[in-house]
């Protein structure tokens, strides 16, 4: 083939960032809540679900790839397994980091082999032998996505062992001998093996993985389909305002409809996805934080006590390897603000993101006594203000639920379910909340959107 000018698709290294993107790109990265705005732009199509939307901007940003002494490599890149219940747009989500990752690969677990994705060995029209890259080897420096992961044989499965964690392929076959690079993040989703997932069961019995490989992905995250009146009116109100604008023929009232959510003034406002592909080649391209004056006692006793309670209650296995994935969401998440840096609130959100994942792979029962005996960490990646939020929905979806079960026909009106401001001060008081951050949140205009207080009862603004 003669050329002028050859351009590799998807390289990284070689993409050009104009000079006006740049300057865009730095006064974004000065927002003070560009880490929330950063994920809620991520799949923004797909109503709710933080903490996949979380895994995956970390994923696609990655940590750092060091070399320790000896030349021991430790990959930078982080693993994602997401399991759920069918219809919670997990291939969605697969196909979105395909159009948006600077590098992806696609490909499904029923369709794929072990050697289709490491590597084969053909003959070539001159009946030589050749050695032939698969999918983790063309996804060098990207991501591999791998739908219906659950779907792919044993056998398959154990070939992408060294891929994930030494991030080489070796082939000895045919007379060939050789190491290829498979330097690229994997984000696998699977389906329970029930078709629903279980949460009176473990993680290892909803999903027919093995150890081995569910230690080699750094989070988990675990999908349910749940009712909840006010999820599903909002979920509704997203979908259908999402169809009226992307109508090929929409006019410009139509592409300009925003659901009732999105309208209220406390909704954080996505990046512009042209804009947000910018920021994350920069991202990769400039951004290579430094881990100096992280807080290794904090770390050592997480690992520590998070290590007892998996030995003790089953769920996901924890190793010395997820030690490693929390340094690289801290390193992630310093990207994500295009810090040099990592600070001890990278680590504390690097450490809620990793007990969020744990804790969704436990029973049931288990899960809400952890979240309580973890409560401090919990509260040391999440603002007040977002612990408060999440502990009134709480209390209206449980009020919701007894008023329902109580009554023969429930008209479904959110607006006149009501919650008493003494249920809301003793939950504060179990949370250990402080009293006076949660007065001066219900001042807020937050609070105000959403909620209006009536005497020494609070009710939901519909």
């Amino acid at each position: 083939i003669e050329s002028v000018h050859a351009k590799r698709k998807g390289d990284v290294k070689s993409a050009e960032i104009t000079d006006d993107q740049h300057q865009q790109i730095l006064e974004l990265a000065k927002c003070p809540n560009i880490r929330e705005r950063f994920i809620a732009s991520i799949a923004p199509s797909i109503y709710g679900m933080w903490h996949v939307k979380t895994a995956i901007a970390l994923s696609i940003l990655g940590g750092e790839r060091k070399i320790a002494a000896g030349k021991h490599r430790i990959r930078g890149d982080i693993n994602t397994l997401i399991v759920g219940d069918p219809g919670l747009a997990k291939s969605q989500f697969l196909k979105y980091i395909e159009q948006t990752a600077p590098r992806a690969v696609y490909t499904t677990g029923k369709g794929a082999s072990a050697v289709g994705l490491t590597a084969a060995v053909t003959r070539d029209e001159h009946g030589q032998w050749c050695l032939e890259g698969g999918a983790m080897v063309l996804a060098d420096d990207g991501i591999c996505l791998i739908d219906e992961f659950d779907k792919m044989n044993d056998q398959d499965r154990t070939s992408l062992h060294e891929a994930m964690e030494q991030q080489t392929i070796s082939i000895s076959k045919a007379g060939i001998v050789a190491s290829l690079q498979a330097r690229c993040a994997v984000v696998a989703v699977a389906n329970p093996t029930e078709g629903r997932y279980d949460p009176q069961r473990t993680f290892a019995q909803n999903v027919n993985l093995s150890d081995p490989i569910l230690s080699r992905f750094d989070m988990l995250c675990v999908l349910r389909d749940e009712s909840d009146a006010v999820q599903d009116e909002r979920l509704a109100d997203h979908v259908v305002c999402s169809h009226i604008r992307s109508h090929p023929e929409a006019t410009g009232d139509a592409r300009n409809i925003r659901p009732k959510l999105e309208q209220k003034a406390s909704h954080v406002q996505p990046i512009d996805q042209d804009l947000l592909r910018s920021y994350i080649v920069y991202a990769r391209q400039k951004v290579h934080p430094k881990i100096q004056d992280i807080d290794k006692e904090k770390l050592a006793n997480f690992y520590k006590d998070i290590r007892a309670e998996a030995f003790s209650s089953g769920g996901a296995p924890m190793t010395a390897r997820h030690i490693e994935s929390i340094i690289r969401l801290a390193e992630a998440h310093a990207k994500i603000e295009l810090r040099q840096h990592v600070t001890s609130r990278d680590l504390d959100n690097a450490i809620g993101v990793m007990l969020e994942s744990f804790i969704q792979s436990q029973k049931h029962q288990v899960s809400e006594e952890l979240r309580k005996k973890f409560r401090r960490y919990i509260a040391q990646a999440t603002p007040l203000a977002d612990q408060f939020a999440l502990l009134l929905e709480k209390l209206f979806k449980d009020r919701t639920e007894r008023i329902r079960l109580s009554r023969a026909v429930y008209d479904g009106d959110l607006s006149q379910v009501a919650v008493k401001m003494s249920d809301v001060v003793q939950q504060i008081e179990q949370n250990d909340i402080d009293l006076e951050e949660a007065h001066s949140f219900m001042r807020t205009s937050r609070f105000s959107n959403n909620y209006r207080l009536e005497g020494e009862t609070i009710y939901r603004i519909s």
